[in-house]
């Protein structure tokens, strides 16, 4: 969607090709009872410039503040989840002394640092985190900064970021998890983010329930696509907005050593159940709390500051992802493990659940993989051989909707340069398409 409003801005004609019934992907509007629901990632980070800039074409939305911080469960009490508040840094200070690791959390604090000084290095391509994980080799997330403030703090982040363990993170994509604990986040108000997604839809030429099987090559020039039917549509400049290993095989034989490498970045499952009961499932104290390692839970939250009635419970990590598979996923059993869990600390055990809404992921959320800043450079320097073609997705900037958004902006970007580029000069605004899938 990024993409084609881009596109649409430079004066130029996109159509979008979606395999689904309705754009939006993880965002994608659901029901629950009377009222619309997202079962994806619905929180705007205050440093969300472009997200909120793409917004405000379209009328300026209201935001509002979300949420109190998450706790976690310590000796059996609730205690504060944040990095930065006392009594954590009491509690975590402590434990890292008598294993030894103190160091571990000064590297940490240090990039975290980093990340609030320069708001670029919380995405995917920031030099700063690419000397790094040259430098040191790119470690593993516990081998940087050590096992206890992984499994504190760490992991919080991981399970809801990319469905990872620490262990499975590298130092040099972790400035996408620390902008989380730098950044203040506020979520759409009402009906406006499932209203932006039905604009997009009905301003732009939408394919829905289309999949796309190939793509079509003209001298060497990528010129239009392949429908699963065998259809092919020509097009000045084609945008891939898809997972990595999806764009894969729509590459496939047009470039297998692109096909190849975009199949070695990591995705994982994640499940959501989003359940509405007849009373407030959360104190007054906390309205997040996030779940140990080795639940299939990985956090439940507040649905929104006034919706503590509503449950949003996430399923991530190793822990899980037999269960989440297509075949195997059973919502309504993890959602009363689940609810066991929080009914220990919160109000949710003495209320009777109306409804939910379910949906497993797959692929699931980004991982990267390790030297991805090298492959990233890699991934560039073989579309450069591919004219008429750029790629967009989570695995290039990163996995918040911020990073997306610049993802589909800059490769609507590069596919119109090279249009221009290779015609010699501008093209009639008018007779300009891009296909966006």
């Amino acid at each position: 969607m990024a993409a084609a409003e881009e596109v649409g801005a430079r004066g130029h004609l996109a159509e979008i090709f979606e395999a689904t019934a309705g754009l939006g992907g993880r965002i994608a509007p659901d029901g629950l009872a009377s009222r619309e629901i997202f079962l994806g990632g619905k929180n705007i980070g205050r440093r969300y410039r472009r997200f909120r800039e793409l917004f405000d074409r379209r009328g300026r939305a209201d935001y509002e503040a979300f949420g109190p911080e998450s706790g976690q469960v310590w000796r059996g009490r609730v205690r504060e989840l944040s990095f930065s508040s006392p009594s954590m840094k009491v509690r975590l200070g402590g434990r890292l002394a008598i294993r030894g690791q103190l160091g571990g959390a000064r590297r940490f604090l240090r990039l975290a640092r980093q990340v609030k000084r320069n708001p670029e290095s919380a995405y995917l391509g920031d030099r700063f985190f690419e000397d790094l994980a040259l430098k040191t080799g790119d470690p593993t997330f516990p081998e940087y900064v050590g096992t206890a403030l992984c499994q504190d703090v760490v992991r919080h982040m991981t399970v809801r970021m990319n469905a990872a363990e620490p262990e499975e993170c590298h130092l040099g994509n972790m400035g996408t998890n620390l902008g989380l604990i730098v950044d203040r986040f506020d979520q759409l108000t009402g009906t406006a983010l499932g209203d932006w997604i039905r604009a997009v839809q009905a301003v732009n030429t939408t394919h829905t329930n289309t999949r796309i099987a190939g793509l079509t090559k003209n001298g060497g020039r990528i010129d239009g696509i392949v429908g699963v039917g065998g259809d092919e549509r020509r097009f000045d400049g084609v945008v891939l907005a898809l997972p990595a290993h999806a764009a894969a095989v729509v590459i496939g034989e047009q470039e297998a050593a692109l096909s190849s490498l975009l199949c070695t970045i990591r995705y994982f499952p994640v499940g959501v159940v989003v359940a509405e009961y007849d009373r407030p499932a959360f104190p007054e104290a906390f309205a997040a709390l996030s779940a140990p390692a080795g639940m299939a839970l990985s956090n439940a939250g507040s649905y929104g500051l006034r919706d503590r009635h509503i449950v949003r419970y996430t399923f991530s990590g190793r822990n899980v992802r037999d269960r989440i598979r297509p075949e195997l996923f059973d919502p309504e059993a993890l959602l009363s493990e689940a609810e066991g869990f929080l009914g220990l600390y919160a109000p949710v055990a003495r209320a009777r659940r109306r409804d939910f809404a379910a949906r497993a992921f797959q692929p699931g959320l980004c991982a990267y993989r390790r030297d991805h800043a090298t492959c990233l450079r890699e991934v560039r320097s073989r579309l450069s051989a591919l004219p008429g073609l750029a790629l967009a997705g989570d695995y290039m900037r990163g996995a918040s909707l911020e990073a997306c958004v610049r993802s589909g902006q800059e490769a609507a970007e590069w596919v119109l340069a090279r249009a221009d580029r290779d015609d010699g000069n501008r093209v009639e605004p008018a007779g300009d398409r891009a296909g966006v899938g």
